[in-house]
């Protein structure tokens, strides 16, 4: 889910097209092109925009996904100050022109692709962050790398985090939401799945986090089984040969696959946070009407949602996980943050009504924290993601307090 909406606030539009001849301008025509650019996405000049485009893209792009760019990077962002100066780089024949862009709350880095006649093939809105190293690991916590070797062959680089606190630790396998995410699930300044490995770690449990399929490889998917679910089966499959006590957690689309994943493969148990119970369309059309600008037309909406429809059509596919949840015998853990506002406590009522009854199934809901369970106060925005904060250490107790109750 959140690759869906990040996705729509920040990325116009991005792909590199080869080209025939290596007809390049100099450094500062090109600083000039880019320039001129950067003021139609600042004045919101969409017709002027447009015609920049390339023609293999203007069959990819429309007008109504080229408005208003700006102003979603500063819902995002905050107010817009100034940008730095062009960098020029060159690739084949193409000419990359890059700069940074300083606003209220954060830093994006927009980045534009030209061709030797100054068409434009990539436009691109990123968030930029000073590099950091990563926080130490805990003391007696231990990283491995390894493989996960999913069914068509691909490599997807994994990380197993051993805990050193426990003889013979279980092992959690962390499946991801939607989008291109890394093994640590990375949004935007955040780490939630580096988080939690380390915080279970702490509690005696291992865990299994790997690079999803959509981030190591560029090769289209078709469906949640291509996205998602056959890859997690790998990643289980890999579990097993460290421990037997096999668990796996899901967030957002991961959650909501949880019960479907735990159909095809023995499991301990398995948590799912932020578990989307409703289709992902009525999911999407909610997040599409909350993000929207407060002047946002019913048909700019529902073109939102037309474009994701067009991106990612097998997402609209109902997936009948609570139905699926409510035959499992498998204990469950469901966590939902209150302040989430991409799936919401409608959701998580949905479990609590379906499943609430039952022995093997617990839910626990928190009012303090967001979609990646991390604190914060009033009303959840995507700006919150643009700073870094850690999952909360209550929701690895209850994960920990679940896998020791059910091992």
């Amino acid at each position: 889910m959140i690759g869906i909406i990040m996705r729509k606030l920040l990325l116009l539009f991005f792909t590199l097209m080869p080209l025939a001849t290596l007809a390049q301008g100099s450094d500062d025509e090109a600083m000039r092109h880019a320039e001129q650019v950067f003021t139609f996405m600042l004045q919101d000049q969409v017709d002027s925009l447009y015609d920049t485009l390339a023609d293999d893209m203007r069959h990819m792009v429309t007008k109504e996904q080229l408005h208003g760019g700006m102003t979603q990077a500063e819902q995002l962002a905050g107010s817009y100050r100034e940008h730095g100066e062009w960098t020029v780089n060159r690739q084949d024949s193409l000419t990359i022109c890059s700069s940074t862009c300083f606003f209220e709350n954060g830093k994006l880095s927009v980045v534009m692709v030209f061709d030797e006649m100054w068409k434009l093939h990539g436009l691109q809105l990123v968030p930029k962050y000073d590099e950091t190293k990563d926080d130490p690991l805990p003391e007696g916590v231990v990283e491995l790398t390894d493989t996960v070797r999913a069914a068509d062959g691909l490599a997807l680089p994994c990380v197993i985090t051993l805990s050193g606190l426990s003889d013979n630790p279980p092992i959690v396998v962390l499946v991801h939401g939607s989008g291109a995410v890394d093994r640590d699930e990375t949004v935007l300044a955040n780490k939630p799945f580096r988080d939690l490995a380390h915080l279970l770690a702490l509690r005696g449990i291992s865990t299994l986090r790997y690079d999803k399929r959509t981030f190591v490889s560029q090769e289209p998917v078709a469906s949640v089984e291509e996205e998602t679910i056959d890859d997690a089966l790998a990643a289980v499959a890999l579990a097993h040969t460290y421990n037997n006590n096999v668990y796996l957690l899901g967030h957002s689309l991961g959650a909501m696959l949880a019960p479907i994943i735990a159909t095809k493969t023995p499991l301990k148990g398995i948590v799912m946070m932020a578990a989307p119970a409703r289709d992902m369309e009525e999911v999407l059309v909610d997040q599409v009407e909350t993000l929207s600008a407060s002047d946002a037309t019913e048909e700019q909406k529902r073109q939102a949602v037309e474009d994701m429809h067009r991106q990612v059509p097998y997402y609209f596919v109902p997936q009948h996980q609570v139905q699926t949840a409510c035959r499992l015998k498998t204990p469950m853990l469901i966590l939902q943050g209150e302040r989430d506002y991409q799936v919401t406590m409608k959701d998580f009522s949905i479990w609590q009504k379906k499943l609430g009854k039952k022995k093997h199934v617990t839910l626990i809901s928190y009012p303090s924290l967001n979609h990646l369970f991390i604190y914060g106060e009033g009303p959840a925005n995507p700006q919150e993601y643009m700073k870094k904060g850690c999952v909360s250490e209550q929701v690895a107790d209850d994960i920990a307090t679940f896998i020791n109750n059910n091992r």
